[in-house]
């Protein structure tokens, strides 16, 4: 695989993660807008009903493709295999900094800059005891909970996302147990005792939110990496959705108060005529 092959490879795999993304995040909105806005999706049931479980499928085939195991198949797993036999396509520092000083020039490498996520922390238990025990000094209030940045090299920073990505083994094995026996194919066991299948392995929402956010991490650095540019996680306005419903809100009220109008005009009008009868 040449270096233009992995590039396309890394781009195709962050698209996908991110529109597993969207599809979950527009799942995990469903909660606050049917408890907030039950009358308004009231009004087409269906629709909302197919799209959510759409969503779903649509989300776990893009998450379960990121992660395949099929022999032959590109995911983030050969991304990163392709990256560790490939690792003179990268530049070891994020960059280089010059500074001449008496006729001389000093040519300091500048390392990548990364704030551990929560996960990433037990690889780097000195770093994290270190810095949590300096914000202490300043802060012991939110000392547990500050960010730890580390420097690495990028040789480094795969191998964190390769042991990342070991470290999600189980769930990526349960969410292929889920594809092959309920997804992807007619199963025996989906068809017929498919709870038994979720009971075995399970996946929660916080298992597949686990698994986008790492997608998007690994081909994003290698993305980044390779091209210089950084790619965004989500739509801007992945959120505009909540818009929709209180202008279906405005609407209902306007509805209700023409027919209050409506209502109190026809009653004006009966009592008149049946005044001028009475006459």
């Amino acid at each position: 695989m040449d270096k233009e092959q992995l590039i396309k490879l890394a781009e195709g795999l962050y698209q996908e993660a991110f529109d597993a993304n969207a599809y979950f995040l527009i799942i995990r909105q469903y909660g606050k807008m049917e408890k907030e806005y039950r009358p308004e999706m009231s009004l087409s049931p269906a629709f909302y009903s197919v799209v959510y479980e759409a969503l779903q499928k649509a989300c776990f085939i893009e998450l379960a493709k990121l992660y395949d195991r099929t022999k032959g198949a590109y995911s983030i797993g050969t991304m990163l295999n392709f990256c560790e036999e490939n690792l003179a396509f990268f530049s070891e520092y994020r960059d280089t900094v010059e500074i001449e000083d008496d006729g001389k020039k000093y040519v300091f490498p500048v390392p990548y800059q990364h704030s551990l996520k929560p996960a990433e922390e037990c690889f780097f238990k000195e770093e994290v005891r270190m810095q949590r025990d300096f914000y202490k000094i300043f802060d012991s209030s939110s000392a547990e909970t500050a960010p730890v940045k580390v420097e690495l090299t990028f040789s480094q920073f795969l191998e964190l996302y390769q042991k990342r990505y070991s470290s999600l083994s189980k769930k990526r094995e349960n969410m292929s147990e889920q594809r092959n026996k309920i997804y992807a194919h007619n199963d025996r066991k989906g068809i017929f005792n498919q709870e038994e299948v979720l009971e075995k392995n399970p996946l929660f929402y916080t298992d597949m939110q686990e698994l986008i956010e790492f997608a998007l991490d690994a081909a994003g650095l290698i993305v980044g990496a390779l091209t210089g540019v950084c790619k965004t996680r989500s739509y801007a306005n992945i959120d505009d959705w909540e818009g929709t419903l209180m202008l279906v809100r405005l609407g209902l009220k306007y509805q209700s108060y023409d027919q209050e109008q409506e209502e109190k005009a026809f009653w004006e009008e009966f009592r008149s005529k049946e005044k001028e009868q009475t006459e």
